[in-house]
């Protein structure tokens, strides 16, 4: 039998299916296989079972994080089990042979739901969390859009009977977006996701930052209660590895690589790899040696989408420097010394445009750009920072991007059927006034 998890509400192009159920589907219902986990037997495709995490989900929840196979002794019976920690915010224990659920609960903050009906597996809903049905208003979610766990792989240890989760509290201001209309380039998802700005006051932002979080959890699934956690600088941080030596080994979003004592999660060793580490490591053995290699490198929704709120804790960008690196005991190699990180130069151009014209900027930069260059056109270092774009001061050289896409070949296409000449001048001048702001609190 093979288990797959069949897919994402998001869309990429003019069609569906949206992130708002009420897009996709006026009627209600659960969406079959939304958010769920199929099981199929692989020689002829039949279809086995499956299970729905999130029934009708519009808050992107997906089913697609790693998924763990194991025998677990559970009220005295030893049980196949699929163990998951998806986005929803749950720690899921199903039966692997039927889909039933074991048990599932929460492993960091949940506020969409208030628990899972262990009689029929679907989450007790907050109504709340319906945003497409509370009149325009800004939902605040957690977890939020990227999830309490991401993609990156959580960990099993069968000698400690933990798993490993690298988990955040990253939350997510949902709010219906009441013009939408599927364009032809971007992501379509029904959202106003210039909820996502952050006010300019410092403070404010201080205090925003402030509650995003990131940690290293060990999680006992038999009993479902977390043994202990380490705590990260941030949210965004790397998948785990787990050894038969008691050791995890992980990295982090502030650019080390990370072993843990796996039974009381004490931090043993740590090395500067000076790049954020989003992948896992994995280890592997050459004539009676073991090693560690890591994939290091930064990247992903979150310095792509959130802008400020992926910065570090100085307000630089985390660097993005992609390398494989091989450890081992014993091991003497050194990195070349890391680069010094210098501040680009800001001198935005004067603004020729009034502020009703900036307002509608605004609305298209957060209807298409605001996925790649980040909310409040503050860049989190991936996809360039358009506040610091010589284009921005040369209408036909900002139209040579966007409208004539000479930069397609480096993924940046023209947005010309998105928008009109009209709008993608008035996003040049939505840019420029960004770039004033920053100027003044530098």
């Amino acid at each position: 039998m093979f288990v797959l998890q069949p897919g994402q509400n998001r869309s990429f192009g003019p069609t569906g299916p949206y992130w708002r159920r009420s897009l996709r589907s006026p009627g209600g219902g659960d969406n079959l296989f939304v958010a769920s986990i199929v099981a199929i037997r692989p020689d002829t495709g039949e279809y086995v079972w499956h299970y729905q995490e999130t029934p009708g989900d519009q808050w992107d929840y997906t089913a697609t994080n790693h998924m763990i196979l194991s025998d677990l002794t559970i009220g005295g019976k030893k049980r196949k089990v699929l163990m998951q920690a998806p986005k929803n915010g749950f720690f899921y224990v199903l039966d692997r042979t039927n889909g039933k659920l074991i048990s599932a609960e929460p492993y960091i903050k949940v506020n969409w739901a208030s628990g899972i009906d262990k009689k029929t597996g679907r989450p007790i809903m907050n109504p709340e969390a319906d945003y497409s049905k509370n009149g325009g208003k800004t939902w605040m979610a957690m977890p939020g859009a990227l999830g309490a766990h991401d993609w990156m792989p959580m960990a099993y240890n069968p000698g400690t009977g933990l798993v490993y989760i690298p988990a955040q509290e990253l939350g997510f201001p949902y709010k219906a977006d009441a013009n939408f209309k599927p364009k032809t380039h971007g992501i379509n998802l029904g959202v106003d996701l210039g909820a996502l700005n952050l006010p300019d006051d410092p403070k404010i932002q201080a205090a925003v930052r402030a509650t995003v979080k990131g940690y290293l959890i060990a999680w006992d699934p038999v009993t479902q209660k977390e043994v202990w956690r380490a705590p990260h600088d941030g949210a965004w941080n790397g998948g785990v590895l787990s050894t038969s030596g008691n050791l995890v080994f992980q990295g982090d979003g502030s650019g080390k690589l990370n072993a843990y004592n796996a039974k009381t999660g004490q931090r043993l060793w740590s090395y500067p790899v000076q790049t954020g580490v989003v992948a896992p490591p994995v280890t592997w053995a050459k004539d009676g040696k073991q090693y560690v290699t890591l994939v290091a490198g930064w990247g992903g929704a979150y310095p792509l989408l959130v802008g400020g709120l992926s910065l570090d804790a100085r307000g630089k960008k985390i660097p993005n420097k992609s390398r494989v690196l091989t450890f081992a005991l014993g091991g003497t190699a050194k990195l070349p010394a890391a680069d010094v990180a210098t501040d680009m130069p800001l001198d935005p151009p004067a603004q020729f445009a009034n502020a009703a014209t900036i307002a509608i900027g605004q609305q298209a930069y957060d209807r298409s750009c605001v996925a790649c260059h980040g909310s409040g056109a503050i860049s989190g270092g991936i996809a360039p920072d358009l506040r610091y774009s010589g284009t921005i001061a040369d209408q036909t050289a900002w139209n040579s991007v966007v409208i004539d896409g000479v930069l397609s070949d480096q993924g940046m296409i023209s947005f010309k059927e998105n928008f009109t000449p009209k709008e993608i001048e008035a996003i040049r001048a939505y840019v420029i006034a960004r770039a004033q702001v920053a100027a003044k609190t530098k």
